[in-house]
């Protein structure tokens, strides 16, 4: 028995002896023999590199074949006062990975940009309300006749009996090189007869002052310098005859429809729409702020030419007026050069249809029913 005994001892102090892995001496410290289980790993890592511990018989235990493993050495301790150590390392193997952190939760999908309507869009550049110039200049009498204002004669003007209110519209015709100002009564009837039933005034220049840019009307037959008499004649018309400035357009043929297109962007800060007949632009014209009219081109196509190709310039336009963010409606009737005479009902309809800052626009769904089936929104 004696012998047994000192054989378990001697093996104890054997096996705290070789607690380093790969056979460096460690510290010795108090050692515990773990009653029951499996043979403990060897510390250090090396798993086998001393051999497997035999299983002995501890004596004066119940039950004794329960095998002795091998001791585990204790950390020392920590002096008084100093932060715990970090725990020892798992023997028998690499240190466990660190836990892995959450995944990062994932970003909502971004919404999908909501799908372009189909069909025209509503103006919404610039503000709903005109800018009507002050008036500086004497008004005229507003009758139909031919008068002189602010130093230029042969201006024609036809007004219908003064509206109760202000609601009456006003048109300014601009004519062709080699033609007259009464030329609306034939080209534009229609427009004519609806702005007197209404009480409203139309104006047609003969001449021009010559100032400013004179390529507008392509034939320097106008110049942007007779805005000028347009801005106090609209003025004036506000003032002394019930003129709506919501309800302010221009028309015209040939050089007259490109004078047209242009007067619409340069005086966007009250033209409500503009419907050039064989007209267009030549050059782009700048807009004189950030609403744009609205605009209708009536030209012959391919057999539309009389020095410049009219369907071309009057596409410019067109393509100038909707990127500004305008409405727009071409139409091609392919009877030569300025032979949309036939339009005028349309051209009135669609000024009534667009005063200054319409919003939504109406032609949304469709072009009217009246209109002439060569009439396309652009």
């Amino acid at each position: 028995m004696e012998g047994r005994l000192g054989l378990v001892a001697a093996l104890l102090v054997t096996l705290a002896a070789c607690g380093g892995g790969g056979g460096e001496p460690q510290t010795r410290g108090d050692t515990t023999v773990v009653l029951g289980g499996s043979p403990a790993p060897l510390p250090g890592g090396a798993a086998g590199s001393q051999g497997t511990t035999p299983a002995f018989t501890a004596p004066g235990v119940a039950g004794s074949n329960a095998p002795i493993a091998a001791p585990v050495a204790k950390p020392p301790a920590a002096p008084p006062g100093a932060a715990a150590p970090p725990p020892p390392a798992p023997t028998g193997g690499a240190r466990p990975p660190a836990a892995a952190p959450p995944p990062a939760a994932a970003p909502p999908p971004a919404a999908a940009p909501p799908p372009a309507p189909a069909g025209p869009q509503p103006n919404t550049q610039g503000g709903a309300t005109p800018v009507v110039p002050p008036v500086t200049a004497t008004c005229p009498a507003f009758r139909n006749g031919t008068i002189s204002f602010m130093g230029l004669g042969g201006i024609q003007m036809v007004a219908g009996a003064k509206a109760a209110g202000p609601t009456a519209p006003m048109v300014f015709y601009w004519h062709g090189t080699g033609s007259f100002s009464g030329e609306f009564s034939a080209m534009a009837a229609a427009v004519q007869q609806g702005v007197v039933a209404e009480g409203g005034v139309l104006v047609s220049f003969q001449d021009t002052t010559g100032k400013g840019d004179a390529l507008c009307s392509g034939t320097a037959i106008f110049a942007t310098g007779d805005f000028e008499l347009t801005d106090q004649l609209l003025a004036c018309a506000v003032k002394d005859h019930n003129v709506d400035p919501r309800r302010v357009y221009a028309t015209g043929c040939s050089a007259g429809g490109l004078f047209s297109a242009c007067m619409g962007a340069g005086r966007s800060n009250y033209m409500a729409a503009a419907a050039p007949n064989s007209g267009g632009w030549v050059l782009p014209i700048a807009f004189q702020n950030k609403y744009t009219p609205a605009l209708m081109t009536i030209h012959g196509g391919a057999s539309d030419n009389v020095g410049i190709a009219f369907a071309d310039s009057s596409r410019t336009a067109d393509m100038g007026y909707k990127s500004h963010g305008g409405f727009v409606v071409n139409c091609d009737h392919g009877g030569g050069h300025c032979g949309g005479a036939g339009f005028a009902g349309n051209i009135w309809q669609f000024f009534k249809d667009h005063p200054y800052g319409v919003n939504p626009e109406p032609y949304m769904g469709g072009l009217p029913a009246s209109f002439s089936k060569q009439c396309k929104i652009f």
